[in-house]
């Protein structure tokens, strides 16, 4: 005589896991030991809605924005499909920001 068992319970998971970094080590061939460095994921469009979500205006929050061609400390003036526009008159592309700094408090 062959018994049921009782199905198993299995939650969803429903929110992104953002605890987790990406690590990679580098080997040395002068070198016996492993230098690990650990590679913090940056949301660029994430730190571009936070700026706009804020109570203040968005022209006036001091950002350091960093790029593939170099660093731009400036203010943010307007967001144009897929670019930046900096109160410089600076249009910088999305995809080659790198990071955002926010120098003043939200």
């Amino acid at each position: 005589m062959k018994k049921e068992l009782p199905s198993i319970y299995k939650n969803s998971i429903t929110k992104k896991n953002t605890h987790n970094k990406n690590i990679f080590y580098v080997k040395n061939n002068e070198e016996d030991h492993r230098q690990v460095e650990v590679l913090e994921e940056v949301n660029v469009e994430e730190k571009l809605r936070k700026l706009f979500k804020s109570s203040r205006y968005v022209f006036n929050i001091g950002v350091i924005i960093k790029t593939n061609r170099g660093d731009y400390d400036t203010k943010i003036a307007g967001k144009v499909k897929n670019s930046i526009v900096t109160i410089d008159g600076v249009t910088i592309p999305i995809i080659e920001i790198k990071d955002i700094i926010i120098k003043d408090r939200l």
